[in-house]
C-alpha cells in the first residue's frame, strides 16, 4: 500500500480503444475517485477529448498536478501503426492537461515524462497496461495468477516471489502464449464464443454475423454490472433482457418468441460456459509453468472478474479482488470500483511511489 503521508495527488489514466478510465489518489495515497467513460477511439481523437471532458466534469475539486498514463488505444484503426497511436495519444493528453506533469508508463523502467517520450519508446508503451497492474499486484503479494477480464479482452500473468513472469510483451506475442485473450464480457461478439449450441434437442449453428454480444449473454445471466455496459448494442436497441433475447435469437436465425425466456437464459449460460472454458484453458497453461504453489490465489480485476471468482472456486484456489491492493477514501462514491479501472489505479500508484522515493 502507499504510505499514509502527505504526497502530491496523482491521477492515473488507462486510455483504451473503447473506454477511458481514470483513478485519482489523494495526498494520503487513497483512491478518492474512479470513473470510466465510453471512448470509441476508432471514431477519432475527438472522442478522447469528449471523454476527458465528462470525467473532469464529474471530478470533485480541481485536477491534480501529476498524471500518469498507460494505454491500449494505440491499436485503434485510425492510426497507421501502433507507434503513431502512442505518440498521438500522448500528445493529446499533454495538450488537454496543459502544464501539468504527465508521465507515461513504459514497462519496468521508470515512467517517462511525456515531453521526453520518443518514437523509440513507443513499443514499450503500446498496450502495456496489463504490466502496470501486474507490477503493482506483485509489490503487494508474493505469488498468484492475475486475471483482468474486461469488456473486450482478458489479461493473464503469473506472479512468483513478488516478480511478474510473462513470456510475451507485445499483443501479438502475448496472444501466442495465451497471456492475452480477445474475449470479454461486454463487446465480444456472441459468434466468437461457440460455433454451435443446443436448442430444442439439436445442435444449432451460430451465424457468423454480429447480431449479439457478450453483454447480451451476461445481461440474461444477471451478472453484467449495469454501469459497465457503456457501448451500443449490436442493433443499437435497448439494453434490456427482452432486447438481449431478441438479439441472441437472431444469432441462431430465430425470433425470441420461438422459445421461452427460460430457454434463452439457459442458452446464455451455455455460452457463458464456453467462454469460461476458454479462460480456464489459458489459466491452466499459466499454472503448468509450475511457478506458484497450490494455495496461491487468483486475483480478479476488470468488470468481468466475477468469472475469475468462478474459476477460483472450480480450481479450489483462494480468490482475491484487485480492489484489496488499494486503500480507498471514505469520500469515494462511484459505481465503478477500483478493480474495474485496475490499470489506471496501478499506474497512479506506481507513479506516486516513484515521486515518494528518496532522490
Amino acid at each position: 500500500m502507499v504510505d499514509q503521508q502527505i504526497s502530491p495527488a496523482m491521477m492515473g489514466w488507462d486510455i483504451g480503444g473503447a473506454h477511458l478510465k481514470a483513478v485519482r489518489l489523494n495526498g494520503h495515497g487513497l483512491v478518492d475517485f474512479t470513473r470510466q467513460e465510453a471512448c470509441p477511439l476508432w471514431q477519432g481523437l475527438d472522442q478522447l477529448e469528449d471523454a476527458l471532458n465528462r470525467i473532469f466534469s464529474a471530478l470533485p475539486g480541481d485536477p491534480p498536478d501529476h498524471h500518469a498514463i498507460t494505454m491500449t488505444g494505440e491499436l485503434a484503426d485510425n492510426f497507421s501503426n501502433r507507434s503513431e497511436g502512442v505518440m498521438a495519444l500522448t500528445a493529446a493528453m499533454r495538450t488537454r492537461l496543459g502544464p501539468r506533469r504527465v508521465k507515461v508508463f513504459a514497462g519496468k523502467k521508470p515512467l517517462i515524462p511525456a515531453e521526453h517520450l520518443k518514437l523509440a519508446d513507443a513499443p514499450k508503451v503500446a498496450s502495456a497496461n496489463w504490466l502496470a497492474s501486474g507490477l503493482w499486484a506483485a509489490s503487494c503479494i508474493k505469488e498468484a495468477v492475475f486475471m483482468d477480464v474486461g469488456s473486450t479482452t482478458t489479461d493473464l500473468l503469473t506472479i512468483s516471489d513478488h516478480q511478474v513472469f510473462h513470456q510475451g510483451y507485445t499483443d501479438s506475442e502475448r496472444m501466442g502464449y495465451d497471456e492475452l485473450l480477445y474475449t470479454g464480457v461486454v463487446r465480444t461478439p456472441a459468434m466468437m464464443l461457440s460455433q454451435r449450441a443446443p436448442l430444442e434437442g439439436v445442435w444449432s449453428s451460430v451465424m457468423a454475423e454480429f447480431f449479439a454480444s457478450a453483454s447480451d449473454i451476461y445481461r440474461l445471466t444477471g451478472e453484467l454490472p449495469e454501469h459497465a455496459d457503456q457501448m451500443p448494442t449490436a442493433d443499437h436497441g435497448p439494453k434490456t433482457q427482452e432486447g438481449s433475447r431478441q438479439r441472441l435469437a437472431r444469432q441462431f436465425g430465430r425470433d425470441a418468441e420461438s422459445l421461452t425466456d427460460r430457454s434463452w437464459q439457459k442458452l446464455a449460460f451455455y455460452l457463458r460456459e464456453r467462454q469460461l472454458m476458454t479462460l480456464l484453458d489459458a489459466l491452466e497453461l499459466q499454472l503448468s509453468r509450475n511457478l506458484i504453489g497450490p494455495s496461491a490465489p487468483l486475483i480478479g480485476a476488470g468488470v468481468g472478474r466475477f468469472l475469475v471468482k468462478l474459476l477460483a472456486g472450480r480450481l479450489q484456489r483462494p480468490y482475491m479482488d484487485f480492489c484489496d491492493f488499494f486503500s480507498r477514501s471514505n469520500s469515494c462514491a462511484t459505481d465503478f470500483q477500483i478493480a474495474d479501472c485496475g490499470p489506471a489505479a496501478a499506474v497512479a500508484c506506481l507513479a506516486l511511489r516513484e515521486l515518494d522515493l528518496p532522490k
